[in-house]
C-alpha cells in the first residue's frame, strides 16, 4: 500500500500549483492585453512606416506622384497591422490619411502632435474619449509632416490601471494562498501540538490517550506507540507517587526524628518528630544537627548525644549512597531519638544491680563470718552460740524478705490476673486491717487509731488483696519511722466521686528530697533510726497502684510526720 503524502508535502505542492497558475495567468493576460502596449516594438514598426510615408511625400513634392496616387499608396501600403497614417505638407495642410486615422486626430490631438513633432517629442500614448488608447508618432520630413498611430487593445483604462488591477488580483490570490497555507500548516502542526500536550500531561502522571486516526500512516503508528508509552509512564509515575506518599506517611508516623539534606546542604525531608524533638530551627540543638549533616567527613556513619531542655537526645548521621555514576554523594540523613527514658532506665538498672548486690552482700558477709566462727570452734559458750544462731536466722529472714519482695515486683509487672476486680466494702477493709495490725503497734508503744465517718462508706470496685497490701506497706513504714509514744491513723473517707484511703503518722517526716526518692527501689531513710527492711515496700505499693490506674499522694515535713493516701473511684467497673 503506497504511503500518503504528508500534510507539509501537500501544502508545498499546492503552493507550487498556485504559483505556476498565477504566473501563467499573468503572462497569458499580458500577451493579450499588453501586446499592443509594447511601446518599443510598435514604435519601431511605426517609425518604419513613417519613413515609407516620408518617401511617398517626397515623391509627391517632386511631382513624381499625384495626390490621387498618394492617396492610393497610403491606404493599401501603410494601413497594415492596424496602423493609420496622415500626411501633411509644409503648410500643415492634410494631404491624405488612412480611413482609421480620423478619430485619433480629432480635436486638439492634431495640433498638439504637430507641435511635438516640431520639437522632436512626438511619441505619445493618448487616451481617447471612447475609452480606447493609441500610440501616436509624428515626424517632420522633407516636404511636410508624417503622422502615424496604432490603437492599443486595452480595456477601459491605461496600462497603469491594468497593472494595478493585475497586482490587486495577484494580492488576492496571494492572500488565498496564505490562508490555505495557514490552514494546511495548522493541520500539519496538529499532531505536534497533541504530542506536546500529551508530554505535559504525562509529567503530571495523567493517563493520556492519543487519537489513532491522525493523518498519515506514520502518525498512526506514532500515536499507537505513544499511547503504550503513556500507559507505562502513567503507571510508573503512579507507583512512584504511591511509594513516596507511603514513605512520607511512614516517616511522619515515626516517633524518631528524620532530617535529610542533599549534597549542597538543602533540606530534602524533615518530619514532625524532628521538629518537635529539636524545638524548631532557632534552637542550638537544630543548628548542631544541621552542622553535623553538612560536615565534610570521611566516616560513613557517626553519632552523638546532647542535652536539650532537660532531655537527652541522640542522633546518628549516615551518608546517603552515591549516584549511579559513583561520582558524588547524594547527601546525608540523621536519625534523632529522645533517649531520656532509656538513660534513666539504664541508670535505674545500674543502681538496681548495685543496690541488690549491696543488700545481698551485707547479710551474706554477716552469715559467713558468724558461720566460720561457729565452724572453727571460736564460740565456746552456749549463750554466745545461741546469739550467733539468732543473728544468722535474722539475716536469712532478711534475705528471704528481700527475695520475696523482688519476686513480688516481678509478679506485679508480668501477671495481669493479679489485678482482677471485685466489689469491696471499704469499712470492712479498714476494720480488718486495724484488727490484724493492732498488736504490732502495741508492742512498739504506739497509738493505733481507726478513722471512718459515722455514715457507712459505699462499696467500690477494686482488688481487695492489693488494697490491703498497699495499706499494710504504708502501716509498716509508719510504724518504723514513728518514735515510741507516737500515733498512727488508718482511715477512709469520701472524696468527690471516690473513697480516699490514708495512713497518717506523727513520725520523723521527710524533706522534699526524701519525698522524691521515697518510691525508688532500695531507698531507705535514716537507716540508723529505723528497722531494717528491703527498701522495696513503697516501690511495690507504687507499682500496684499504677497498675490499678491510681495515683499516690504524699504529705510530709521533717519532724511533723507523714501521710500517704490514694483515691479509689466509686464509679469504677
Amino acid at each position: 500500500m503506497p504511503k500518503r503524502f504528508s500534510s507539509l508535502t501537500r501544502f508545498l505542492l499546492l503552493l507550487a500549483v498556485y504559483v505556476v497558475g498565477v504566473t501563467a495567468a499573468f503572462f497569458g493576460l499580458s500577451s493579450y492585453y499588453f501586446d499592443d502596449i509594447n511601446i518599443g516594438a510598435h514604435y519601431s514598426a511605426l517609425t518604419s512606416g513613417v519613413r515609407a510615408a516620408a518617401g511617398l511625400l517626397e515623391e509627391y513634392r517632386k511631382g513624381e506622384k499625384t495626390l490621387s496616387d498618394l492617396q492610393r499608396a497610403v491606404n493599401p501600403t501603410l494601413s497594415t497591422d492596424g496602423a493609420f497614417y496622415m500626411l501633411l505638407n509644409e503648410d500643415e495642410q492634410v494631404l491624405v490619411y488612412t480611413q482609421s486615422a480620423a478619430p485619433y486626430f480629432a480635436g486638439s490631438t492634431l495640433p498638439a502632435l504637430l507641435d511635438a513633432a516640431k520639437r522632436n517629442e512626438s511619441t505619445a500614448v493618448r487616451r481617447q474619449a471612447n475609452g480606447e488608447a493609441a500610440l501616436l508618432v509624428g515626424q517632420k520630413v522633407s516636404g511636410g509632416y508624417v503622422l502615424a498611430g496604432r490603437p492599443l487593445r486595452i480595456f477601459s483604462g491605461t496600462a497603469l490601471s491594468f497593472r494595478t488591477r493585475m497586482l490587486l488580483s495577484m494580492g488576492v490570490v496571494l492572500l488565498m494562498m496564505l490562508l490555505v497555507g495557514a490552514i494546511s500548516a495548522r493541520r500539519a502542526a496538529r499532531p505536534a501540538r497533541i504530542i506536546t500536550q500529551m508530554a505535559s500531561q504525562l509529567t503530571e502522571g495523567e493517563l493520556v490517550t492519543l487519537p489513532e486516526n491522525l493523518p498519515g500512516e506514520d502518525m498512526r503508528e506514532i500515536a499507537a506507540a505513544l499511547n503504550y508509552m503513556s500507559r507505562t509512564v502513567a503507571r510508573a509515575i503512579s507507583d512512584v507517587k504511591y511509594e513516596k506518599e507511603t514513605m512520607s506517611l511512614i516517616l511522619e508516623g515515626l516517633s524518631e526524628g528524620i532530617l535529610a539534606v542533599d549534597d549542597k546542604g538543602k533540606i530534602l525531608h524533615e518530619n514532625a518528630a524532628a521538629w518537635q524533638l529539636l524545638g524548631g530551627e532557632e534552637t542550638e540543638a537544630y543548628r548542631s544537627v544541621m552542622d553535623a549533616l553538612r560536615q565534610e567527613r570521611q566516616e560513613e556513619h557517626w553519632e552523638q548525644k546532647f542535652t536539650q531542655g532537660g532531655r537527652v537526645l541522640y542522633y546518628a548521621v549516615s551518608r546517603l549512597p552515591q549516584d549511579e555514576k559513583g561520582s558524588k554523594r547524594r547527601g546525608t540523613v540523621a536519625l534523632i531519638r529522645d533517649i531520656t527514658e532509656q538513660e534513666r532506665l539504664e541508670r535505674t538498672r545500674h543502681d538496681y544491680v548495685a543496690n541488690i548486690s549491696h543488700e545481698l552482700r551485707t547479710p551474706l558477709a554477716s552469715i559467713r563470718g558468724l558461720g566460720e566462727g561457729l565452724r572453727d570452734g571460736l564460740v565456746t559458750e552456749e549463750k554466745d552460740r545461741q546469739k550467733y544462731y539468732n543473728i544468722i536466722v535474722g539475716e536469712v529472714t532478711r534475705l528471704s524478705r528481700l527475695v520475696n519482695d523482688l519476686l513480688e515486683l516481678s509478679s506485679l509487672q508480668s501477671n495481669p490476673a493479679a489485678f482482677e476486680t471485685e466489689r469491696v466494702d471499704p469499712n470492712e477493709l479498714i476494720y480488718d486491717l486495724h484488727d490484724r495490725n493492732g498488736s504490732l503497734f502495741t508492742e512498739k508503744a504506739l497509738t493505733f487509731v481507726r478513722s471512718l465517718p459515722d455514715e457507712p462508706l459505699p462499696d467500690i470496685i477494686s482488688n481487695e488483696d492489693r488494697l490491703s497490701q498497699v495499706l499494710t506497706i504504708f502501716l509498716d513504714n509508719a510504724r518504723k519511722y514513728t518514735p515510741t509514744g507516737g500515733a498512727v491513723t488508718l482511715g477512709a473517707e469520701k472524696s468527690g466521686q471516690g473513697i480516699r484511703f490514708f495512713v497518717r503518722d506523727t513520725g520523723i517526716g521527710m524533706d522534699e528530697e526524701t519525698q522524691r526518692l521515697a518510691f525508688e527501689r532500695f531507698h531507705q531513710a535514716e537507716r540508723g533510726r529505723s528497722d531494717k527492711g528491703s527498701g522495696l515496700g513503697l516501690s511495690i505499693a507504687k507499682e500496684i497502684l499504677q497498675k490499678m490506674g491510681v495515683e499516690i499522694h504524699v504529705k510530709s515535713a521533717p519532724g511533723k510526720g507523714s501521710e500517704f493516701s490514694f483515691v479509689i473511684s466509686t464509679l469504677s467497673s
